[in-house]
Formats: structure tokens, sequence, C-alpha cells
């Protein structure tokens, strides 16, 4: 989208820890590094959640850009552009959509697309477990109302595939794209996905037998003291208390300790995953 009006494509992208990030496209069609969006104040904009996307659209239709964002497990949420569509100026909070009757909305990627051709602007969603979700707005497109959550594509049946049988159908994580892909004047879908094709290795050598149950005590004594001082941070959380120092510094030491050990013992599972992404046409 052209993110600064200046008649070109930029690039805006999300990320995992939930800061927005804006890559300029110069006059080459070569791309500035990427810099963090930031509010009224020079902070950087942060989702409420982790593992975002972003659409940049004009939601309440005041002629600028807000941002829009898809979240893993959390609600879609909203960056509202109180500044100009060439000279943003982004609130210092977000805030959650919710449907008409006051639900959260939820996906990993939100975009704005009008599903069932009444001419107003809809959103379709991808989710966290697979599947597409379609918010109708109700409203306008100007000022959107949305209704409860309907099912266009359901959540796949989760199956343990190997490399050769490949994949059966779309997968987690999914991400949407709505377009007329064959041109015959309806709504198609793109879908990207994540999953996980495994594969066996060959059985252990003697030599490696022998060498995994010389390590395993020290690998359970590490992991058991890394478990014990993970349980010991999540009673602070649950408490919603701050974590001390203290134990902070502890874990960190264990982690050091466990991580080398956890490596070397790696080596000897048998099976393994490969990580894949693929996109997918529903038409």
């Amino acid at each position: 989208m052209d993110y600064d009006n200046d008649g070109d494509l930029d690039i805006s992208s999300g990320s995992y820890t939930g800061e927005i990030y804006y890559f300029e496209c110069q006059d080459d069609g070569k791309f500035l590094q990427g810099k963090c969006l930031v509010d009224k104040e020079n902070v950087d904009l942060k989702a409420q959640s982790y593992s975002i996307t972003v659409e940049a659209w004009d939601f309440d239709a005041d002629g600028d850009l807000d941002l829009i964002l898809g979240t893993r497990i959390s609600s879609v949420e909203l960056f509202e552009n109180i500044g100009t569509r060439e000279a943003p100026i982004y609130a210092a909070k977000s805030k959650k959509l919710k449907t008409q009757g006051g639900k959260p909305i939820k996906g990993s990627n939100a975009h704005r697309a009008d599903w069932d051709g009444d001419g107003v602007l809809d959103l379709v969603l991808g989710t966290e477990w697979g599947g597409v979700h379609w918010y109708r707005n109700v409203g306008s497109s100007n000022k959107p109302i949305y209704g409860d959550r309907q099912i266009i594509v359901e959540q796949p049946e989760f199956k343990q595939r190997t490399e050769e049988e490949g994949p059966e159908f779309s997968g987690s994580r999914s991400k949407v794209f709505v377009t007329d892909w064959d041109k015959d004047g309806m709504n198609d879908l793109l879908v990207g996905d994540v999953q996980w094709l495994n594969y066996t290795l060959p059985p252990l050598t003697a030599e490696e037998e022998a060498e995994k149950m010389k390590l395993q005590p020290e690998y359970e004594k590490l992991n058991k003291v890394l478990d014990e001082l993970n349980d010991e941070k999540i009673s602070y959380q649950r408490k919603k208390i701050e974590i001390p120092e203290e134990v902070n510094s502890r874990y960190d030491a264990a982690y050091e300790a466990w991580l080398p050990v956890y490596r070397k013992m790696s080596k000897f599972d048998r099976e393994k995953s490969n990580t894949h992404g693929w996109v997918w046409l529903y038409r």
C-alpha cells in the first residue's frame, strides 16, 4: 500500500513482539531499512497482543490511514491515525474491535473485503488454528458495525503427516486475502498457512545410544531445575506480581546451563519435522 501517499507502494509489517514496521519505497523501487512506527509521543507503537499482522485502511472515513492488526489468539486491534494522510500520527494505545453485540473480533489477519457483494466492506479473517471467518458489516463502509462471526472455511482437522505424504489441506495460522482469482465475477480466497511435515532418521548406532545414556542423567537434572524455576516465575504472574530480578537471574543461569545439553540431546531424536508454508486457493 502507498503508506506515505507519494504514488508508490510501500510495505508495512507486524512482528512477533507486537511492534509495527514501515519499509519506504524509493524512486529506484528499492526499500529503505524498516523502522518502527511511533505514536504522538514518539514512542514505538506496540500491540496489546503478540504475533501480529497489519493492514492500513481508512477505518473511520476521515481521509487518513489507520492500522488494523490481526493477532494470533487475541482481539483484532485498531490504531487510530489522529494525524493526516501524508503525516500519520497514531494514538498511543490500540482499541480492540468488537461486534455489534459486544463480542471480541478475533483473527490472525484482518482483511477488508465485500464478501457478500452488498457493496459494503466486511472483515474476513484468518485464524490461529486454520480456517477462515467472516464478520458481516451491517453498518456502512464509512461507519462499520460488525455482526457475529460466520465460518467460511472450517477449521481443518489436525493430522500428523510426513514429507512423503505432503499436506492434505490448509493448516494453522491462516492468513487470508479476498480476490477474484479466476475472473468469473465471484470472490475467491487465497489462504496462507504454516504446517509441519515429519520425517524419521535412521536408528541410533550403538555408540550414539551409549552417548545418549551417558548424557541423560545430566539432562534430566537440568531440565527439572528449569521446570521448577519456570513454575516459580508463573506463580508470580498468576498473582499479578512483578517477577523478582533474583528469580529471573536464577532462571537465566539455569537456561544457559540447560541449553547446550539440550542441543546435544536433541541430535538423538529420530522423529524430526520441517516447517512449511503454502498458499491455498479456495474458489
